[in-house]
């Protein structure tokens, strides 16, 4: 799978595993991958589809690729590694303690929606065009002052 984001480029080659290491602080032995030799190649291709899988979240919902030369081509992958650096967060916590008692309530807390509902929020800036049932968005308008007069 390649999510088509970033025009004419790969999104792994613009957001990389190692970036999600880096930010995280993720090691290959916070997480086990059972059967698998590599555990550093195991973590680098769980890191590297849910790269792909929040890109294509972005794209469906900007409905648009971004050349790697427009001026929100950083905010945008800003928005991508910090979404898969949430994701690896809820991930690891999920690992030490999938269930959270509050008072006689038990809560699940891997929901991945719950990492990429703010995505909404966070990529209104980016929207250029959205349907009339939408509050917000960006739209080009053409306005001539000139009377109009028809050609004959």
């Amino acid at each position: 799978m390649s999510s088509k984001l970033f025009d004419a480029t790969p999104v792994l080659e613009v957001v990389k595993a190692q970036d999600i290491r880096d930010l995280t602080g993720i090691k290959t032995g916070d997480f086990e991958f059972a059967g698998t030799e590599d555990q550093a190649d195991a973590l680098d291709k769980l890191l590297e589809n849910w790269i792909e899988k929040v890109a294509s979240h972005i794209y469906i919902r900007i409905s648009r690729t971004v050349d790697v030369t427009d001026g929100e081509f950083l905010a945008i992958q800003d928005v991508l590694v910090r979404t898969v650096a949430n994701l690896v967060a809820v991930a690891q916590q999920q690992r030490t303690s999938p269930v959270v008692q509050i008072d006689s309530f038990a809560v699940n807390i891997l929901n991945t929606g719950e990492v990429t509902k703010e995505l909404d929020n966070e990529l209104e800036p980016f929207i250029r065009y959205k349907s009339a049932k939408t509050k917000a968005g960006r739209m080009n308008v053409f306005s001539s002052l000139e009377e109009y007069t028809e050609e004959v």
